[in-house]
């Protein structure tokens, strides 16, 4: 089984500290197969907001971004083509909102809607121990935060110790 897929973003600055966009994203399907994306800014993104504290964060530079990040069209056709028919969730609704944002950039619609991961555990029953404690192993095995592939894979591998019942 390949669905779900987590989704996860990196940010030029948390909304609360300006208007912010998308530097990163990242999807991870539950069977562990993950791709990921720096996004080079759209034009309309240049004045928006930047925060040294975000980028002290996630390691990413705005000269990364015009080195070797994507146009946000590819980024956008990439990550559709890579969830396919999977349903998609986050752990934070700002992971719909900068999916919006990349989208707008470019006048279209997102290619699927995100869904909040609270909503699939609750769905399927896991109670608040079971969720701690495939959290607790997800960042065990992967501890690195702030890295959108890194947030992504450990949400897919939470999702996946739950749903494989290797948690108690």
């Amino acid at each position: 089984m390949s669905c779900p897929a987590l989704i996860d973003f990196e940010a030029s600055c948390l909304p609360e500290y300006g208007q912010s966009y998308p530097i990163e994203v990242a999807v991870a399907r539950i069977d562990g197969s993950n791709r990921a994306w720096l996004i080079k800014p759209a034009e309309t993104w240049r004045y928006w907001d930047w925060s040294d504290e975000a980028e002290a964060l996630h390691g990413i530079s705005q000269q990364m971004l015009d080195d070797e990040g994507l146009p946000p069209a590819q980024v956008l056709a990439e990550m559709a083509e890579f969830v396919g028919n999977c349903t998609v969730y986050a752990d934070a609704d700002l992971d719909q909102y900068w999916l919006e944002v990349l989208c707008q950039a470019i006048g279209t619609k997102p290619p699927f809607p995100v869904h909040y991961l609270g909503e699939f555990l609750k769905d399927h029953g896991f109670s608040r121990p079971q969720v701690v404690a495939a959290l607790d192993e997800a960042k065990r095995l992967l501890p690195k935060e702030h890295l959108a592939r890194e947030d992504a894979k450990r949400l897919a591998m939470v999702v996946k110790l739950l749903v494989d019942g290797e948690v108690g």
